[in-house]
């Protein structure tokens, strides 16, 4: 770190409150967990929302998908797009769903246009 950086950093800690230096120190380390969590996944050549394993909850699905909750969790319930069965608990994953809805979308008859 240079020393004007240095320089601009103790000016901006002594503008600090006494009072709300803990909050600062709180989310400065916040800030310093969420980024190192981010380089370990960078280093590992994949961001933390790509990553391929992650489980989606039928929200989270629905909305990546552009589509209403209700239709993840029925076409779960029929088998149509897999879902990870944990307890009471429906969980998804990204990739696998992706993959069968392209599955589908190849397997079924393309509409034809009347001339």
């Amino acid at each position: 770190m240079n020393e004007t950086t240095e320089n601009a950093i103790v000016n901006w800690a002594e503008r600090i409150p006494l009072d709300q230096i803990p909050s600062a120190i709180a989310l400065l380390a916040a800030r310093l967990l969420k980024e190192d969590h981010r380089a370990h996944h960078a280093d590992h050549g994949r961001s933390i929302d790509a990553e391929p394993r992650t489980l989606l909850t039928a929200n989270e699905l629905a909305k990546h998908l552009k589509l209403p909750e209700s239709w993840v969790r029925q076409a779960e319930r029929l088998g149509r797009i897999p879902g990870v069965r944990l307890g009471k608990y429906v969980r998804f994953r990204l990739d696998e769903v992706e993959k069968e809805l392209a599955e589908r979308e190849q397997r079924s008859p393309k509409s034809k246009s009347f001339a």
